[in-house]
């Protein structure tokens, strides 16, 4: 994926693949909301195994090569009906400095575009439910909350 640079409120934002060098950086964006205590090396493993692979995605927002925010994204293939592909969105971040300055929706728009460009049907967002601040921002950039399920197979 090539990287693209918006101007947006005076902030120069690029949209990159994630890099080796960047995991730390993001590992410590993901677990600022609320510590997750992320495991580096099984970190660094699972990048290792899904980063040539064209349907992991995983982007990050730079505004002068400091890493604002990210979001995972896979690509899903359907074997029915039209056989489309689908897309799915989740851990989203923010920098809470960089929100409210368009970086989230500028993100996203990236997202939606090379959704467009894979032939993705639809996307679907995972979010959690208490965090109602990004829920009504999904709001605002027209998702619709479904119905859906989860299982916790390792707690």
């Amino acid at each position: 994926m090539q990287s693209e640079i918006y101007m947006n409120r005076k902030l120069n934002l690029s949209f990159e693949e994630l890099k080796e060098e960047d995991l730390e950086a993001v590992r410590e964006l993901y677990d600022a909301e609320r510590p997750m205590n992320t495991n580096r090396e099984k970190m660094k493993k699972s990048f290792s195994n899904i980063k040539n692979n064209p349907d992991y995605r995983m982007i990050v927002v730079k505004i002068d090569e400091v890493i604002v925010g990210f979001a995972n994204v896979v690509i899903h293939h359907d074997i029915f009906e039209e056989c489309n592909p689908f897309m799915t969105i989740w851990s989203v971040r923010v920098k809470r400095e960089y929100r409210r300055l368009g970086v989230g929706t500028k993100l996203f728009e990236h997202i939606e575009n090379v959704a467009k460009k894979m032939n993705c049907e639809f996307i679907c967002l995972i979010a959690e439910r208490e965090n109602i601040e990004a829920n009504e921002f999904y709001k605002k950039l027209n998702y619709s909350c479904e119905n859906g399920y989860v299982k916790m197979i390792k707690q």
